[in-house]
């Protein structure tokens, strides 16, 4: 019996079949050890998930109306160890890193899909909320249905049955995460959490940066050193300069330097 590897494209899919290969080798040679497991340096499912370190209240929002959706999110959840908070209430997106889609061609319209085929209530559901996400600048997480199912359409397909108001409104700007049979869909799943990881990494590095503007303009307007460092705004104290009663700051003397020529001729 020979086992049939496929080969990805992406990198991380790559790593995955190259240990499908070597354990197939292995047990085809009859190596000792063979049906130990392999590490190979780079492999996604071999490395902690990511922290997902966000203030926000939550670190995915989805719809319930977006079939397939609440499956994945709860393959996420196990994936990520538990750290992965999610909710299918639409009013909490604005409190999310990020908006889940997940993308089949039952999606916003099931046409030749009768098993999991939408009706119109249910798409124009989705379809508000995904363009409620747009106009808030929401982040979109983007998975694309690749496995051995009926639902599974190619992404041109997909396209084609968006609604053109998302298209145009840049629904597919984010580039979206392939999710493939096993074993590659464990590293889907991964490239997912870590491609959430990034946009949580992204929100806080902003909301530090808006903040500290925040705080120098406030600072600006009242003249009180709000953070305790030394400077109001982006200028120094006058305590932190010289304060009544306390020895100056050294100050640093500058001298020309001699040209080399000079120093010869003294010599």
């Amino acid at each position: 019996h020979v086992r049939l590897v496929t080969w990805h494209r992406l990198r991380p899919f790559q790593m995955c079949s190259m240990r499908l290969l070597i354990a197939e080798l292995l047990r085809a040679w009859k190596a000792p050890g063979a049906e130990r497991p392999i590490f190979l340096p780079g492999d996604l499912c071999r490395s902690p998930p990511p922290q997902l370190a966000t203030k926000r209240t939550w670190h995915l929002c989805y719809s319930r109306d977006n079939e397939g959706a609440a499956e994945l999110v709860a393959r996420l959840e196990r994936a990520s160890e538990q750290q992965l908070r999610a909710t299918a209430d639409a009013e909490q997106m604005r409190s999310s890193a990020a908006l889940l889609l997940y993308l089949d061609g039952a999606t916003f319209g099931g046409a030749g899909l009768p098993d999991r085929s939408k009706d119109g209530a249910a798409s124009e559901g989705l379809v508000r909320l995904v363009r409620r996400a747009l106009d808030d600048g929401i982040p979109m997480v983007l998975v694309h249905e690749q496995r051995s199912v009926p639902e599974a359409v190619s992404f041109d397909e997909i396209i084609r049955r968006t609604p053109a108001e998302l298209v145009s409104a840049g629904i597919y700007r984010p580039i979206a995460t392939p999710l493939l049979d096993e074993p590659h869909a464990a590293v889907a799943v991964r490239l997912v959490l870590n491609n959430l990881d990034l946009i949580c990494r992204r929100i806080e590095r902003h909301n530090s940066g808006v903040i500290g503007s925040l705080t120098a303009l406030a600072e600006s307007l009242t003249r009180i050193d709000m953070d305790g460092d030394g400077e109001i705004g982006n200028s120094p104290t006058r305590s932190s300069e010289h304060a009544p009663g306390s020895a100056p700051k050294p100050r640093l003397k500058w001298r020309r330097r001699t040209p080399p020529e000079k120093v010869a001729s003294c010599v």
